[in-house]
């Protein structure tokens, strides 16, 4: 009877402990007035958000809080252009994303020097040389 007793508890406790384990969600009620501004598309649905989700939007709307005027400008034109693309042109960028994760300090470093030259390259010329890696691309 004792044991009976005992395996009721423990399998009591192994079904109520996952919710008593799991870590709250991030109260709206207890977000900043501009944080919840910066949010306000997310309200009506944001109890229904993982928890994950919403640290990471709270997370980005503190970034968002800090940023100049340019740097806002700047974000908010990447941002309308990713909502632009296509699923196809997101999941391509998301594993050249993945693959430069990846890359060693160095490489970084290298890649971002090299990106910052092609920037810094008149429009004519960075059109002549995307022409020529099209080129080369559809050869292999």
């Amino acid at each position: 009877m004792r044991f009976n007793l005992t395996i009721l508890l423990w399998l009591g406790f192994m079904f109520c402990m996952p919710n008593a384990l799991a870590s709250p969600t991030v109260n709206w009620e207890n977000l900043s007035a501009e944080t919840q501004d910066v949010l306000k598309p997310y309200e009506d649905k944001w109890t229904t958000l993982a928890e994950q989700r919403q640290k990471r939007l709270v997370k980005g709307a503190e970034r968002w809080a800090n940023m100049s005027p340019e740097q806002k400008s700047r974000a908010k034109k990447r941002f309308d252009k990713w909502k632009a693309m296509t699923p196809e042109q997101k999941t391509k960028l998301r594993q050249k994303f993945r693959k430069y994760k990846l890359l060693p300090a160095d490489k970084k470093k290298a890649f971002r020097q090299r990106a910052k030259w092609f920037k810094n390259l008149p429009p004519e010329k960075r059109q002549k040389l995307r022409k020529q890696w099209k080129k080369r691309q559809s050869r292999q």
